[in-house]
């Protein structure tokens, strides 16, 4: 019984890669292709369900290197209690990364969501096109110190720029998810 074999153009709209990609993870030996008596690369059908898995783990920040060592392991040890026992490693690794990874962007998302609420507050200062250029004299937002990081360091950059500076680490306390 003979398996389907996909096609660059059928690995590019499964996995929603360019045709450089693909090609990129298959010199990279990430993915492997034989050839058509035409010529063109031939990927069974795994292989796309693995360049679906590339795709997640280079979008969790996964280095190329990182991937190939994950799916050479079993193949790198000696035996499988010692392939088992790197496959541990590496996993307990990965996922600790990730948790520290997903608290950063946690954080971030909070900074990024408290400052967008303040936009409305600040767009009712320019509606008509008056531009407020004295925003340390605004009494409808919290002191600088107390205001999200991310819009301190766009909308009041300029104060800070001036040296109306504050107590950082009394601020907005995510100087610890940063680290």
């Amino acid at each position: 019984m003979m398996t389907r074999q996909l096609t660059l153009k059928d690995m590019m709209d499964g996995s929603g890669c360019t045709a450089r990609t693909v090609r990129h993870y298959e010199r990279e030996g990430l993915l492997s292709a034989t050839r058509s008596s035409g010529g063109h690369r031939m990927f069974g059908a795994g292989q796309l369900e693995r360049l679906r898995f590339i795709i997640v783990l280079r979008e969790a920040g996964w280095a190329l290197d990182e991937i190939n060592e994950l799916f050479d392991v079993r193949h790198r040890g000696a035996a499988d209690q010692v392939a088992l026992g790197r496959l541990d490693h590496l996993l307990v690794a990965h996922v600790e990364r990730l948790e520290r990874k997903i608290a950063t962007l946690t954080a971030l998302r909070e900074d990024l969501a408290r400052s967008h609420a303040l936009v409305p507050v600040c767009q009712q200062c320019t509606d008509g096109g008056a531009v407020q250029t004295s925003c340390e004299a605004c009494d409808r937002l919290p002191p600088l110190a107390e205001l999200p990081r991310s819009f301190r360091l766009v909308w009041r950059a300029r104060e800070i720029a001036a040296g109306r500076l504050f107590d950082e680490a009394g601020g907005d306390g995510d100087d610890e998810a940063a680290q």
